[in-house]
């Protein structure tokens, strides 16, 4: 990915993204293929993952990524807010379904995969978790305590987080099976969406792809590695295989 620096990108026109450089993170994933798959150009600005960024907070009011930029209008940060400028901005391929139900449904898939108390903030807790254990030395443990400090970690809240990742997991595989009984190889309906999108992105936070299509830090592959303990269902990795396919680009670029 070719990153820009913050006071370089602030002057330009169009849309801006910031982005989690040098990791899969998945939100910043999926706010980018957002606007690949609808081939809507941006600049993308580095964003380093557990650090300050001040020249990024400077400029947005906001350290983390992604943030999305478009000319003079607010930042948007949200997965949901991304998504609906996406939308706006590109209508055509559309990511998001026109029937009520629909969407409601695949907003909603989308919310127990990336917001707040989902598969992801949980899998994140259990990483923290794992990151403390293997240093011994509590002087030593920078990153796992900014993330702690940030998002909420507690012993008590990792505790919890394989078993309401296991919930979420089968409530999406259960969600597969029955789409493949009405013919379908997508969450919603008939086509792909928004919901696919943040599957595939999201999934390699607990089956991360392999080192030639996921060139991901190797100190990072083990921590993202779901447990053994904690069950991914075949139809969730071959639909992630399917949306690979067909519509989003190998490899992870970040």
């Amino acid at each position: 990915m070719d990153y820009k620096y913050v006071d370089d990108a602030r002057e330009q026109p169009g849309l801006r993204l910031a982005l989690t450089m040098g990791v899969p993170g998945p939100w910043s994933q999926a706010a980018k293929y957002l606007f690949e798959y609808k081939k809507y150009p941006f600049i993308a600005v580095g964003q380093k993952g557990a650090q300050d960024n001040p020249e990024l907070f400077a400029w947005t009011g906001h350290r983390n990524a992604p943030v999305a930029v478009f000319e003079d209008e607010a930042p948007r940060v949200g997965w949901y807010e991304i998504v609906m400028l996406a939308e706006r901005l590109a209508p055509e391929p559309g990511l998001v379904p026109g029937a009520s139900a629909e969407r409601a449904e695949m907003f909603g898939l989308i919310t127990e995969i990336a917001s707040e108390g989902g598969l992801a903030w949980q899998r994140r807790l259990a990483m923290i978790d794992v990151m403390r254990a293997a240093i011994p030395d509590p002087a030593a443990r920078q990153l796992p305590n900014t993330l702690a400090e940030r998002y909420g970690y507690s012993s008590a809240a990792a505790a919890k987080a394989n078993g309401i990742c296991a919930d979420i997991l089968a409530m999406l595989a259960a969600k597969l099976e029955a789409q493949a009984g009405r013919g379908s190889d997508y969450f919603v309906g008939g086509e792909f969406t928004a919901a696919d999108l943040y599957w595939a992105c999201f999934s390699q936070l607990v089956a991360p792809m392999a080192e030639d299509r996921n060139p991901m830090p190797e100190r990072l592959r083990g921590p993202y590695t779901a447990p053994d303990s904690l069950v991914i269902a075949p139809i969730l990795l071959d639909h992630r295989e399917r949306m690979y396919e067909r519509h989003l680009t190998l490899p992870l670029d970040f």
